[in-house]
């Protein structure tokens, strides 16, 4: 009994600490897409079937089966994988080529972790403007708010990964609960939107639409940002409460995905999707449930923050990066730890970021180039470790998992703006 508590709060911390980012993609995934492509039966259909598949094989394929197969000392991250793979290499150029790859590699994950608080936060802020009385609120209110935010998110970092995630877990599975009962509630309305789960329907999408049914590639990955959390964050809560956590969100988000298409046949000149689908089935709980989506959003961030002070660890246990304070705030895990530096300078750039878009929606681009960058370069140094410890069947999955994720940065290539990369370059500074 008391290994079953033990679990379940672990599975809640996780759900706080880690799918912030990934759990609160239903908000904006959609609707994104939708923007520029044709409200068909069939289109949604289709594109139902990529954001279900692209959760199954890059984030439960790629990263909670293969990439969180292989850890050290129980931590997760590419210098992990850099570490075990400098182990099987022979040649010296080899080593110098996977090491440049791992230096690209934390590069873009901090470059991440600067874009995802401020991506997130601009977008709940802004989401006040569905509030009626709001609705004309100035654009330098929304920047001050989002200013103040945070400040205060990163304030509360030093109080440590467990206290923090114990906080936001109650939080998340709230959000969770609301996101799958409102999905269910809807595809209750129309059951055949479940043969979305069929992989040939997104295939038969791209077929037909050609290259723009290619190019929605890039906003289907939206879908999946934050999976690379999942393994960075390993060290702070271990492997077991991760991948169970996410079998359940797994779960939410694709019964979520499902009514959120229903609701989008239906009515076909929604413009923002989830909010509608919500206002629809049960006006009386929209404000509570747009309140738990700003409180959702904000927690996002958190992933990509606790996956930061993972990295910067290990960069300095590696002598990547100089030493710097750290905190350890846990007695049962030593991994969980509190650095401030990281935390500060991090806030730095996630405000000179903020005041210099000003609107979540330009960041965009830059979001899904350093997601799908870090997935190609994980799966990379993954498929290279099977293949010298000769398991070949898993490098052979990994060789498919290889070509999605590169038709995924192909089609971000082909879409991004100029003022994305400039994006990138601050971040990633």
């Amino acid at each position: 009994m008391k290994e079953s508590k033990t679990c379940i709060k672990d599975i809640i911390q996780a759900m706080g600490l880690v799918f912030g980012d990934i759990g609160t993609s239903p908000i904006y995934t959609l609707t994104v897409i939708f923007l520029v492509t044709k409200v068909t039966t069939a289109n949604v259909i289709g594109v139902l079937s990529l954001i279900i598949w692209t959760l199954i094989m890059l984030v439960t394929v790629q990263y909670t089966w293969f990439a969180m197969s292989l850890s050290k000392r129980g931590e997760g991250g590419t210098i992990v994988l850099n570490e075990i793979l400098r182990k099987l290499l022979k040649s010296s150029r080899a080593v110098a080529f996977f090491s440049l790859l791992t230096y690209l590699g934390i590069s873009l994950m901090i470059g991440d972790s600067v874009i995802t608080p401020a991506i997130s936060i601009l977008s709940a802020v802004e989401g006040l403007k569905l509030i009626n009385v709001l609705h004309n609120i100035p654009q330098s209110a929304i920047l001050v708010i989002t200013l103040i935010i945070t400040v205060m998110l990163f304030s509360v970092q030093k109080k440590g990964t467990e206290t923090i995630s114990i906080a936001f877990g109650p939080i998340m599975v709230v959000w969770f609960l609301a996101l799958g009962l409102s999905g269910l509630q809807s595809v209750m309305h129309m059951p055949a939107v479940c043969t979305a789960l069929n992989p040939l329907n997104g295939l038969k999408f791209i077929a037909h639409n050609g290259l723009s049914g290619f190019l929605v590639l890039s906003e289907v990955v939206l879908c999946a940002t934050g999976a690379e959390a999942l393994y960075a964050d390993m060290g702070h809560l271990g492997r077991k409460p991760i991948i169970y956590a996410w079998y359940m969100v797994f779960g939410v988000l694709v019964m979520n995905y499902l009514g959120q298409g229903v609701f989008l046949i239906n009515h076909p000149n929604a413009t923002n999707i989830l909010f509608s689908m919500v206002m629809s089935e049960a006006k009386v709980l929209y404000i509570p449930f747009l309140i738990v989506s700003l409180l959702a959003t904000i927690i996002a961030s958190q992933a990509m923050i606790s996956g930061l002070f993972a990295v910067v660890y290990q960069s300095i246990n590696t002598r990547i990066m100089p030493m710097f304070k750290i905190d350890y705030t846990s007695e049962k895990i030593n991994s969980q730890i509190y650095i401030g530096t990281a935390n500060w300078f991090l806030m730095v750039f996630v405000i000179a970021v903020i005041l210099f878009f000003k609107e979540s929606s330009k960041l965009a681009s830059a979001y899904g180039f350093a997601v799908t960058m870090t997935f190609n370069i994980t799966i990379t140094l993954i498929s290279t470790i099977f293949f010298l410890k000769k398991k070949y069947f898993a490098f052979l999955v990994t060789l498919c998992l290889m070509l999605i994720d590169l038709s995924f940065m192909t089609a971000i290539f082909s879409k991004i703006h100029t003022g994305a990369y400039w994006s990138i370059i601050i971040a990633a500074i």
